[in-house]
């Protein structure tokens, strides 16, 4: 076999790199956006308009999406599920919160965690619905001391 000679070989026209250069610089993106910023399942969908889905819904999407349930903490008006599902990027953690009404539990609030695996100090956190509680604690804590006679003695940690 022959070797082509480099000088024998035709120019490529600057048109053909601009578009080869556009090419490989959309998938440097597109990778780094699969990397960085993974999007949820799209079975998940239901769960950004939590007050419509019941229980039962609930524990049936999670668990046919793949989610393993990690606890349960049950309280006289609330009740907490903690799901977990393991993908390619990483660890995706589920709390979804219950009210108890006469028609059975229906879902309160969702809170979807990603944390990436292989960036440990890069996570997102998506609130459903989205409130002034979706806030992240420390910049609510220094607009405003905590009341201590709003929360129950309870809920006060013990060293």
């Amino acid at each position: 076999m022959k070797i082509a000679d480099p000088d024998s070989l035709p120019p490529t026209s600057p048109k053909t790199m601009a578009v080869l250069i556009l090419i490989l610089v959309g998938l440097i993106i597109a990778t780094a956006k699969a990397a960085l910023y993974p999007a949820q399942p799209a079975t998940w969908a239901p769960l950004h308009n939590p007050g419509a889905t019941s229980l039962a819904d609930t524990n049936t999407l999670l668990t046919k999406s793949g989610a393993v349930i990690e606890s349960i903490k049950a309280a006289p008006d609330l009740t907490t599920e903690t799901w977990t599902l393991r993908h390619r990027t990483g660890i995706w953690t589920v709390l979804v919160r219950y009210s108890k009404t006469p028609k059975g539990d229906v879902v309160r609030s969702v809170q979807i965690h990603s944390e990436i695996s292989h960036l440990p100090s890069f996570t997102r956190t998506w609130n459903y619905p989205p409130s002034v509680s979706s806030i992240p604690v420390a910049s609510s804590a220094a607009a405003e001391p905590p009341a201590p006679a709003a929360e129950p003695a309870a809920s006060a940690p013990t060293k």
